[in-house]
């Protein structure tokens, strides 16, 4: 039996896409630390990542900021979680899902509180969603360094804060989400 785990990174950030990862492991267990991935090091994992990704089948999901902007985070994140069980190379014939929502999928699809701790291939699918978004934000840092993307991540940190109040938002950045459409109506407020 194909069993998926699925989870994303980055509902919550400023900026930035969310990322979804589907993951049908071809092995029971991995030679390295899987758990959910807000538990690891960045070092452990890029480590798993790779071994993950050496491991498994894995599908990616991503749906941008603008995308985001027009259906809100919650539709986006199951989009982008539907986009990552499609992009599978084999249709898995069960997935479960970290959190308590599933996308609309054809096949069973079970919804797991805490699942990124408590499932094994969740808890895969949540390191490769991390990383993958992680080095999409670090990729944009370098599109466009004033946010220092590579730094918070599109998080609502002090120095995101201070670069989006200097400089309004990038085309990178969620115009619904209160603190950036704050910022965007002071830029023009300003002018």
């Amino acid at each position: 039996m194909r069993i998926a785990g699925v989870d994303e990174a980055g509902r919550g950030p400023w900026a930035g896409p969310v990322v979804a990862a589907a993951v049908i492991l071809r092995r029971s267990r991995l030679p390295v630390r899987i758990d959910d991935s807000k538990k690891l090091t960045a070092s452990q994992r890029a480590t798993a990542f790779h071994v993950i990704l050496a491991s498994a089948d894995v599908g990616i999901g991503v749906v941008g900021a603008e995308e985001i902007d027009r259906c809100r985070i919650h539709r986006a994140t199951l989009l982008a979680m539907r986009q990552a069980v499609d992009d599978l190379p084999e249709t898995p014939d069960v997935v479960l899902v970290d959190g308590h929502l599933t996308p609309p999928l054809t096949m069973p699809c079970w919804p797991i509180l805490h699942g990124d701790q408590l499932s094994y291939v969740i808890g895969c699918a949540s390191i490769v969603a991390k990383v993958f978004r992680d080095r999409l934000m670090a990729f944009y840092h370098e599109l466009d360094p004033r946010y220092e993307f590579h730094r918070h991540k599109g998080y609502g940190t002090a120095v995101h804060a201070a670069a989006l109040e200097l400089f309004g938002p990038s085309l990178f950045h969620r115009v619904s989400f209160r603190p950036v459409a704050e910022a965007s109506h002071e830029l023009v407020s300003a002018a």
